[in-house]
């Protein structure tokens, strides 16, 4: 089961990578717009779910563990917002601004693992440092960028085609 999870999880996680970064860099609106980000929502939430059943690096809950339940509200607090009707004024700028997190969430991860694999290390503590410099530098990197591009809160969102 371990195996499958891992593999459904990488699969989705690298999926879910690629789905973000469309989303980042293309028109926030229209039928594109939330094609992909549904598509990312599904893949994160199942994602995170097979991330909750892999325990190979310390056998047990860990704080790996605690991050997937995270980008899961991340994700959840990201389309309450989309969600409702009718929607709220701003709530554009909350869906931002939890779906970016949840994007930096993802990152995170992504990148301690690449980290972990690549930086010699020679005891979990090692391990646990790693984890905590890939963080820390990712964090303040999606910090930066989620304040860098955020939307204008005075612009209004026009929806192209049907009503989302």
């Amino acid at each position: 089961m371990t195996n499958l999870a891992g593999t459904v999880h990488g699969t989705l996680a690298a999926l879910s990578i690629l789905l973000g970064l469309l989303q980042f860099v293309w028109p926030k609106r229209g039928s594109g717009h939330r094609a992909r980000g549904y598509a990312y929502v599904y893949g994160m939430i199942l994602a995170d779910a097979a991330a909750l059943t892999i325990y190979r690096f310390t056998g047990h809950f860990n704080i790996l563990h605690v991050g997937a339940m995270l980008n899961f509200v991340w994700i959840v607090l990201a389309m309450i917002p989309v969600l409702r009707s009718p929607r709220r004024p701003g709530w554009h700028i909350r869906h931002y601004y939890f779906i970016g997190w949840s994007y930096i969430s993802l990152m995170s991860a992504g990148l301690t693992q690449l980290a972990t694999r690549v930086v010699p290390v020679h005891s979990k503590q090692d391990v646990w440092m790693v984890i905590a410099a890939a963080s820390l530098v990712t964090v303040t990197a999606g910090y930066v960028l989620i304040q860098r591009y955020r939307p204008d809160r005075t612009v209004p969102i026009v929806h192209e085609g049907a009503p989302s």
